[in-house]
């Protein structure tokens, strides 16, 4: 299951971002982290395409710097440039004030 995302970044265009399979099961040691409320929420709600909104987004972009920060301190192996991505991403939406809209794909095995 890999989860897609945009929000509106201009007039026309639209900024994107993943959360891939690859990253899933990175993201599910967390869940039910009282310290990630919001992925927790995220990791929940996949499956429902959920809307996000800006507050949101700046509550997981928040988590995502903390959920860096944690894995770090443990020496654990995590793939850094796409939590940043994804970190940035949702900071985007938060700071410009947009709903994220997203889309979950089953895997394609």
């Amino acid at each position: 299951m890999s989860l897609n995302m945009h929000y509106k970044s201009g007039l026309i265009r639209k900024a994107r971002c993943q959360i891939s399979d690859d990253l899933l099961p990175i993201l599910y040691q967390i869940h039910n982290n009282a310290k990630f409320p919001r992925l927790t929420w995220l990791i929940d709600n996949l499956y429902e395409n959920p809307q996000i909104g800006p507050d949101v987004a700046r509550e997981l972009a928040n988590e995502m710097v903390g959920f860096e920060k944690l894995i770090l301190s443990l020496h654990l192996p995590f793939p850094r440039l796409s939590l940043q991505k994804i970190h940035a991403f949702f900071e985007g939406a938060a700071t410009s004030q947009q709903i994220i809209y997203t889309k979950a794909y089953p895997n394609s095995d």
